[in-house]
């Protein structure tokens, strides 16, 4: 469960509301794409048909939830706010992973929570799976007519041996898979 209602500083910026971001995919959900400091940043945007409070609850308990996750293979909590999350890659590639502390923020009726890579000792690197040494975003949380608009920030470096050419495709699905797991697991969640 994420625990931590503070907002610690990032050691990857986010990318700053005046980011001039791409757009990989209109349908829904939304996905765009920008460049921070040479660093690859995407947002997917969606509706979930659930309130705030609903699919922020499937958040704070993904481990919980983890099950519910297609693109998740497992979820390991090492501390209140700190998460090893292991990931499913299609099966020609290595899967990847990623330790997060996560934190969370209210602003005003917007809920967010925000990740940032650490290094843990109860999660070493693992043979086979690649580790995502800067995997860091933001779900964030807006309230609109009873249901909840969603938009998933990450950074977008896939690492390990993954063609230049197919970047774009990757970025979309990572996009796309985030906001059918969201929606799956908060349905889920809450009956």
């Amino acid at each position: 469960m994420i625990t931590l209602l503070t907002l610690a500083p990032f050691a990857l910026a986010l990318p700053s509301s005046s980011a001039a971001w791409t757009v990989t995919s209109g349908g829904d959900p939304y996905i765009e794409c920008t460049e921070v400091d040479g660093e690859p940043w995407c947002r997917s945007t969606g509706l979930v048909p659930l309130p705030v409070d609903k699919v922020s609850s499937t958040l704070e308990h993904m481990a919980e939830h983890q099950a519910l996750f297609e693109s998740i293979i497992k979820i390991d909590v090492l501390e209140p706010d700190v998460m090893h999350i292991v990931l499913d890659f299609p099966i020609i590639m290595s899967d990847r992973d990623y330790v997060a502390r996560y934190t969370r923020l209210t602003e005003s009726d917007t809920v967010l929570y925000r990740w940032e890579p650490v290094v843990h000792p109860k999660a070493p690197a693992t043979s086979g799976i690649v580790r995502l040494p800067k995997m860091a975003g933001e779900w964030r949380l807006v309230p609109k007519d009873g249901q909840t608009l969603v938009t998933y920030v990450w950074h977008a470096q896939i690492a390990g041996d993954f063609p230049d050419a197919l970047l774009g495709q990757a970025r979309v699905k990572a996009g796309q898979q985030a906001m059918a797991d969201i929606r799956k697991a908060a349905k889920a969640a809450n009956p």
